[in-house]
């Protein structure tokens, strides 16, 4: 039932007309998740957990390339809620001029609110400009824990972006 309208929504992004147009001093501001089952071990015993993680984002482009980020992430599973702060920073190829961007960055995540695990994050993906200044968001994260207690997660995001 939900398919056909994913898939006129689909078709309205892609036939929209959008061009990169950000820039040195443009801020950015997204909402991204991702959905994931996560594997727990707890006293020598594995059991799946499904969860999921909402990041609020902004960034400031210090040149058209080069993006400062900082995102407030919440990380939801079926037992509890962590969160952590992301500063970060992004680089965009941007010399194809066109409306999709790709990208690589990095982060440090620090852990807050009910959590002290800290992981760097190492991610990548595109950005599709469907108009001048929003773009959606694919990107693959990689998350390093720092603790060996936690296991290194991979995550597929989504997000939606605006700039000013």
């Amino acid at each position: 039932m939900n398919k056909p309208w994913i898939a006129v929504s689909a078709l309205v992004l892609l036939a929209s007309p959008g061009a990169y147009a950000v820039g040195d001093g443009d801020f950015e501001a997204g909402l991204s998740v991702s959905l994931t089952s996560t594997e727990i071990d707890v006293g020598g015993t594995t059991t799946d957990s499904d969860s999921g993680q909402i990041e609020v984002s902004g960034g400031l482009f210090f040149t058209d390339q080069l993006e400062g980020k900082v995102a407030l992430s919440a990380i939801v599973t079926t037992d509890a809620t962590y969160g952590s702060l992301k500063p970060g920073v992004d680089y965009l190829f941007t010399g194809g001029g066109g409306d999709v961007v790709p990208f690589v960055g990095g982060a440090l995540a620090l852990g807050m609110f009910d959590s002290d695990s800290d992981y760097i994050d190492v991610h990548g993906g595109v950005k599709y400009f469907f108009r001048e200044r929003t773009s959606v968001e694919g990107r693959l994260s990689y998350q390093m824990a720092t603790d060996s207690a936690y296991d290194d997660v991979i995550d597929l995001f989504v997000g939606l972006n605006v700039y000013f």
